[in-house]
């Protein structure tokens, strides 16, 4: 997608959630789980590249110590639909034993979570939490796993912004916009 493009799709976007409240939402998130994992030390994985604005985000409110480390799993590949998880790139650290925070942007149907929750499972992980921004509520197909903390719910819309994206551009919008997906294709 072209900037002209991108940009003429953003300006007819309706704002789905404000900076405001998705600041309140993170600075909410934040507390919620250091409530429950100040503690625990732990690894915390970013899911690239939508995991990387909350969990810069989040890791601005913890005081605790921790380690950052990130994954690139997609189902999207550049895309707006995928089904099949691809691996770009693995943690560097040692999961064994520790207590591993997954970040990540958006929960739609799970398959991406699924996959690398059972990754850090496989690699000895003694616990195993997800925080997402925003999960979508629909009817589709969904894997069996449901993620342990949610900022905001949204229907089945196309969503960008605060780590979303539309087509690679506007991740680094502080508002959440949704469009028609039609005008992505």
């Amino acid at each position: 997608m072209q900037l002209k493009r991108a940009q003429e799709i953003h300006h007819d976007a309706a704002v789905l959630f404000d900076a405001e409240a998705v600041e309140a939402s993170i600075a909410s998130l934040a507390a919620r789980v250091a409530v429950d994992c100040k503690d625990d030390f732990p690894l915390v994985l970013g899911v690239m590249n939508g995991g990387l604005y909350l969990t810069g985000q989040l890791m601005r409110h913890w005081e605790f110590p921790l380690t950052v480390d990130y994954v690139h799993a997609t189902r999207y590949r550049l895309k707006t639909l995928g089904k099949d998880v691809l691996w770009k790139a693995y943690p560097q650290n040692e999961i064994r034993d520790r207590n591993v925070l997954i970040i990540d942007d958006i929960f739609d149907q799970g398959y991406t979570l699924e996959e690398v929750r059972s990754y850090c499972i496989k690699h000895g992980a003694k616990s195993c939490q997800s925080v997402f921004l925003i999960r979508k509520t629909h009817e589709r197909k969904k894997a069996d796993i449901q993620p342990d903390y949610v900022g905001l719910e949204c229907g089945d819309c196309y969503v960008y912004g605060a780590g979303m994206d539309l087509n690679s551009h506007f991740r680094n919008l502080s508002s959440i916009y949704t469009i028609d997906e039609k005008v992505t294709e």
